[in-house]
This record gives C-alpha cells, sequence and structure tokens, in this order.
C-alpha cells in the first residue's frame, strides 16, 4: 500500500478516533499533528505513533494529504492558513461545508475529498466511513479505519452524514432498553449482552441478506401467536418509528436553513 504522509489539523475527537482506527487497521505511514493544541496532540502522538510538527507551515510543507478536523466556526481561521500545493488533497471532516466551497477557498488546482465517520470506527471492524467524492487511493488508506462507502452525489453524502445521528441515538434508546432488563433483575453485563446483542444480530442479518425487504423478515419472525407479533403490533399502533423519522425531518431542515 502507498503510505501518504497525513497531516491533521485538528486534533479533537474526531482526530482521535479515525487516529486510532487508521493505527489499528495497520496504516502505517505518517501522520503529523497540528501543535495548535500541543497537549492533545502530543497525548495523540505518544498513544499512537504520529509526530507533532513545529508549526503549521512545516506539517503543510511535509504532508501528502491534510485533513481537516476542525468546528464549523473555526474554519474562517483556519483556510486562510492552508497554503496547498495543488499536488495535496485536502480532507474535509467539517460537517455542512461543499467541495465547492473549499475548493474554491483553497485554491482551484487541490482535490478536495469531505468524509464524516461515525465515533465508533475506533473500536468495531467495517465501521461505515462516507465518502464524497470517490478517490482510489485515499479510499484504500480509508479501508485500514472501516468500511468506505462512497456517492455519486454531494446530496447523498450530506443524506449518509444525517444517517450518522441515528448511531448517537441509539445509544440512549439502547440504555433504556437494558433499564428494564436490569429493573427485572438482569445483571449489567446480561442487559447489555442482551439488548446489543440482539440488535448487533438484527443489523447484521440485515446488512448480509440485502436482497430481501426487512418487511419480510419481521413478518417471518412475528408470526401469529409469537411474542414478537403481540409486541410488534403494540409498536406499530403507537407508531414507535414516528419520533425517530420525525428527529431525522428536524436535522435535516436545520441543515438546509444553514445553507
Amino acid at each position: 500500500m502507498n503510505m501518504p504522509t497525513i497531516g491533521f489539523i485538528g486534533t479533537g475527537d474526531f482526530s482521535s478516533y479515525l487516529i486510532a482506527a487508521l493505527r489499528r487497521g495497520g496504516f502505517g505511514g505518517r501522520i503529523l499533528l497540528s501543535p495548535y493544541s500541543r497537549v492533545k496532540a502530543e497525548r495523540l502522538a505518544t498513544t499512537h505513533d504520529c509526530t507533532v510538527a513545529a508549526d503549521d507551515a512545516s506539517m503543510l510543507a511535509e504532508a501528502d494529504w491534510i485533513l481537516l478536523a476542525v468546528r464549523p466556526e473555526q474554519l474562517a481561521n483556519a483556510l486562510p492558513n492552508l497554503a496547498m500545493r495543488p499536488e495535496q488533497v485536502l480532507i474535509s471532516a467539517v460537517a455542512g461545508v461543499t467541495v465547492a466551497e473549499l475548493r474554491a477557498a483553497t485554491g482551484k488546482g487541490i482535490s478536495v475529498v469531505r468524509i464524516m465517520p461515525s465515533s465508533y470506527i475506533d473500536t468495531i471492524n467495517d465501521g461505515i466511513i462516507p465518502v464524497f467524492p470517490a478517490s482510489h487511493g485515499l479510499d484504500a488508506v480509508l479501508n485500514c479505519a472501516g468500511k468506505v462507502v462512497t456517492f455519486d452525489t454531494e446530496d447523498q453524502f450530506e443524506l449518509a452524514m444525517f444517517g450518522a445521528c441515528l448511531a448517537g441515538w441509539m445509544y440512549r434508546f439502547l440504555a433504556t432498553l437494558e433499564g428494564w432488563f436490569l429493573q427485572r433483575g438482569l445483571t449489567p453485563a446480561h442487559a447489555r449482552l442482551i439488548v446489543a446483542g440482539n440488535v448487533a444480530g438484527a443489523t447484521g442479518y440485515a446488512l448480509a441478506r440485502q436482497d430481501v425487504p426487512l418487511e419480510v423478515v419481521s413478518d417471518g419472525i412475528a408470526t401469529e401467536g409469537t411474542y414478537t407479533k403481540v409486541g410488534l403490533e403494540h409498536l406499530a399502533e403507537r407508531q414507535a418509528a414516528l419520533p425517530w423519522l420525525e428527529a431525522l425531518d428536524i436535522v435535516f431542515r436545520r441543515r438546509n436553513l444553514l445553507t
């Protein structure tokens, strides 16, 4: 595998779990860190075999790729300092900022790719990493960290980012279900295994059998007289999925108001 040197601007949680996933997956290239938040940068460097650059200028001079992982409100301060060369690649993990906007700010000759992996990629294999547009060299490296999913349009990529919200919401949902089993006598370890294990099993099956509609799978399990059928009918009557759809609509509208 070609091992590019990657420079990270931003050393917060996003950079931490992406770097951890890359190293866990076997990426052995150099990783340079911006010294802006030196304590965080030095901790990352020690934990994941990275180098804290003397300054941003030297990092930009040495890196093949620049990964921008700052909050949207910090972007105005970060972009003017990105004196990039035409052969370099800018990888943006900044939500809501388009490829066209980044290219206009850094120069038309710069290749720009957007990514937005979820926080669990440093813990599990095959965590999803949405990418737009497709970039063969970048995809090969990111495959060390998880399962790269490329999109044909930027609108599709944005929708995939809303999908990532599901993970954050799911933890609270699982915690509520855990609580039910805990109250009725399961140990915390058993409650976690029963709840998360069954959800993981269902999602694993759904990914493995994409040739079968999920409603068909559900109907095959929730047959007449089963506990599954009784509970599923109650959930359908209460429109249990409706708040989740409403939450997706809320973040979708919020994004449209900001663009």
